[in-house]
């Protein structure tokens, strides 16, 4: 596991709104001591284009591994997301430093399922 590199582009507001509800939720789960898979529960986000994004994602402690002399947490993120144009099934990972909990990789690559449009 590599250090920590910034994001090379701003992320869509799709992304970015699914990427927000796991910074705020990911964390919780580690202090938690969840031994498996996780909901993170049903939620309504407002992404940057003013509409509303309905979130519900599941993680799973995948397990910790050394990344740069220290020790990471690493999550499997799935579950779905819904817009007023469609719904998307999502899967990704979250890496988190197990001292700090300081994030150090969000990825989570929405798929369209249906279109509503």
């Amino acid at each position: 596991m590599a250090s920590w590199t910034p994001p090379k582009r701003e992320p869509d507001p799709l992304r970015a709104a699914i990427y927000d509800y796991l910074r705020n939720r990911t964390p919780q789960v580690y202090l938690e001591q969840s031994n498996g898979p996780r909901a993170l529960g049903r939620s309504t986000e407002t992404m940057s284009t003013g509409h509303p994004l309905t979130i519900d994602l599941t993680i799973a402690p995948v397990g910790v591994e050394t990344g740069s002399g220290r020790e990471v947490i690493v999550f499997d993120v799935s579950g779905q997301v819904a817009e007023r144009d469609g719904g998307y099934s999502v899967a990704g990972q979250v890496i988190l430093d197990r001292e700090t909990l300081a994030f150090l990789k969000i990825h989570a690559t929405p798929t369209k399922v249906n279109i509503l449009r």
